[in-house]
C-alpha cells in the first residue's frame, strides 16, 4: 500500500462519523441525563418531608384543640362531635400524605434505576473504571431494597417501619383507631368497649395501609 492510499484510508476513517458511545456528545448527554434524575430525586424528597410536616402540624394543632375544648367542657359528652370533626381533618391529610409518599418511593425507584443504567453506559466508555464504582452499574442492583420496588417480605419489615410512610401510616392508624371509639362513645358503647373498638380498627387500618403499598410497589417495579 502506498503512502497516498494510506493517508487517503486514516482520512476516511477520521471523516467518518461516529455513533453510539463512542460519539463525543455521548458523555454529555449522560451527564446531562444523569443530573437530571439526580434532581428529580432531590424533589421527591422535599414533597415528601413538606407534605409530612404539614401532616404533623395539622395533628399537632388537633391535639393542642381537643385538649383545649377538653378543659373548656370539663371531658364532657359535647366534646365528642367536635373531635369527630377535627380528627377527620387531620386523618384526610394523612391519607393523602401516604397515598403521595408510596408514589414518590415509587417513583424515586425507577429514578435509581435509570442512574444505574447510566452508570452501566459510563462503564462501557471506559470500562477500567469499575474498581472506583461504590454504587450500582445494573438495573437490578438495589432491586433487593425495600424502598426499590421489591416485593415485601417479613426480611425487610424492620427497614420498612422506619421509613416516612410507615410512621404516617402508624400516626393514620391510631387516627382511625380514636375516630372509631369517637363513633362508638356516640353511639352510647361504654368507655371499655369503644376502647377495644378503637384498637381494633386501627390494627385493621395498620394491616391496610400495608398492604396498598406492597400491592401499590408490586405494581409499579421499575422496570430494567
Amino acid at each position: 500500500m502506498s503512502v497516498g492510499e494510506q493517508t487517503d484510508g486514516d482520512s476516511a476513517n477520521a471523516e467518518r462519523p461516529k455513533t453510539g458511545l463512542n460519539d463525543p456528545r455521548a458523555l454529555q448527554i449522560l451527564t446531562t441525563e444523569h443530573w437530571s434524575l439526580l434532581s428529580t430525586r432531590t424533589l421527591g424528597y422535599q414533597e415528601m418531608l413538606g407534605r409530612a410536616t404539614i401532616f404533623m402540624a395539622a395533628l399537632s394543632g388537633t391535639i393542642v384543640a381537643l385538649a383545649l375544648l377538653a378543659q373548656a367542657t370539663h371531658f364532657g359528652p359535647e366534646i365528642l362531635p367536635l373531635a369527630l370533626a377535627l380528627i377527620s381533618v387531620a386523618l384526610l391529610i394523612g391519607i393523602a400524605t401516604f397515598v403521595r409518599s408510596v408514589a414518590i418511593n415509587s417513583e424515586d425507584a425507577r429514578w435509581v434505576t435509570g442512574m444505574n443504567l447510566l452508570r452501566r453506559a459510563y462503564l462501557q466508555i471506559v470500562p477500567e473504571l469499575a474498581p472506583f464504582f461504590v454504587t450500582g452499574h445494573e438495573p437490578e442492583a438495589d432491586r433487593p431494597s425495600l424502598s426499590h420496588g421489591s416485593r415485601q417480605r417479613l426480611v425487610n419489615l424492620a427497614n420498612s417501619l422506619t421509613t416516612t410512610s410507615s410512621v404516617v401510616a402508624v400516626l393514620n392508624s391510631v387516627l382511625i383507631g380514636a375516630l372509631a371509639s369517637d363513633v362508638s362513645a356516640l353511639l352510647g358503647a361504654s368507655v371499655t368497649r369503644a376502647v377495644v373498638i378503637g384498637a381494633s380498627v386501627s390494627i385493621v387500618s395498620g394491616l391496610a395501609h400495608v398492604w396498598y403499598a406492597a400491592h401499590f410497589r408490586q405494581g409499579h417495579v421499575p422496570a430494567p
